[in-house]
């Protein structure tokens, strides 16, 4: 049966908004430590958080624009048309957002949960400050009915926030956000997610569905998707003091089918040593060498409903769009 949350009255436009989370030391959410760790290893990585400080936020937006970039549109075609099923099967909740950016698809679950259940309390996390207070502006000018709190933070720090929010909760996590996670890192996550939320707490995740190549490698060398990759490198120059030379790297992106995922690289063009002096760290690269930047899983449903299964989490519907490459997908947790 659906839930109930207390009675509200309608929210008060001075306490409509909070951002915490602001006092959180960037070094704890940008770790030097495994920075290092990560450009030491074999293959050497990146984490895909650094694809979003403000520049690389302005051009992920602009990637969700690109004609081969189905992604985005096909993830808001299917909001579009289930977001208010999706309000009427998990009842009145608390949405909580992970790497919520600006939320541009996530109003329209906001406008189905006001349109059904009234006023609604919504949490993004996200790294970035400025990207939460523009959604802040954008949302709040949507509806008097809501009322906002941006986290900002990784999901680790998020999580343990939003969870101290009272009532049903449904945990948002769009973007296929969830296929840029290592098994380690997704497992983390479910773990978290059982943990922290309550029985009977919803899910909602965006998740890619794998496909013939050439549709996905269009979908990761475009323009866009070129600039943001080697943004990665401007991003670790002028937080860590570095000098990356972004004209000495070229961006490499495939379909690796044995693991079922996308896998965006940097590759030095020229030997070279880079420095990044505020971490007291260097490394010498070789002509070819590659640093990987992100994976993107590319999923078969079956399989993915048997890894959430594995942490409590128990399927309760998916809906896809109109040509069937994408899949937003609903779970209920009913193990702790």
């Amino acid at each position: 049966m659906p839930r109930r949350l207390p009675s509200k009255r309608k929210l008060d436009d001075r306490q409509r908004c909070t951002i915490i989370g602001a006092d959180l030391p960037e070094t704890e959410i940008f770790c030097g430590d495994l920075l290092i760790q990560s450009l030491s290893g074999s293959p050497r990585s990146i984490g895909c958080m650094y694809y979003y400080d403000d520049t690389g936020s302005a051009l992920f937006e602009r990637l969700c624009k690109e004609d081969s970039y189905y992604l985005f549109r096909a993830e808001r075609e299917i909001l579009a048309q289930y977001a208010k099923p999706i309000a009427d099967m998990t009842g009145p909740a608390s949405l909580v957002e992970l790497g919520s950016g600006n939320a541009q698809k996530t109003r329209l679950l906001i406008n189905a949960y006001v349109e059904n259940h009234g006023p609604t309390s919504y949490a993004a996390i996200d790294v970035n400050r400025s990207i939460l207070e523009k959604a802040a502006e954008n949302l709040l000018s949507m509806t008097p009915d809501l009322n906002f709190t941006g986290i900002i933070g990784v999901y680790q720090t998020g999580l343990k926030q939003a969870a101290t929010v009272m009532g049903p909760k449904l945990l948002v996590c769009l973007g296929a956000s969830v296929g840029n996670m290592y098994d380690d890192e997704l497992h983390d996550l479910l773990h978290s997610v059982r943990t922290l939320f309550a029985l009977g707490d919803y899910f909602l995740v965006g998740i890619d569905l794998d496909k013939d190549s050439n549709i996905l490698e269009a979908a990761y060398n475009n323009q866009s998707a070129i600039l943001t990759n080697l943004c990665v490198l401007q991003h670790l120059n002028w937080r860590f003091d570095g000098n990356f030379n972004v004209f000495q790297f070229r961006h490499v992106a495939f379909h690796n089918k044995s693991l079922c995922r996308m896998e965006s690289h940097l590759e030095a063009m020229q030997p070279q040593s880079v420095n990044l002096e505020k971490l007291e760290f260097s490394l010498c690269l070789e002509k070819g060498e590659m640093i990987r930047t992100e994976i993107m899983r590319k999923v078969n449903l079956h399989t993915f409903n048997g890894i959430l299964m594995k942490h409590g989490l128990n399927p309760v519907h998916h809906w896809t769009d109109t040509e069937r490459r994408y899949a937003v997908c609903l779970f209920q947790i009913v193990d702790r």
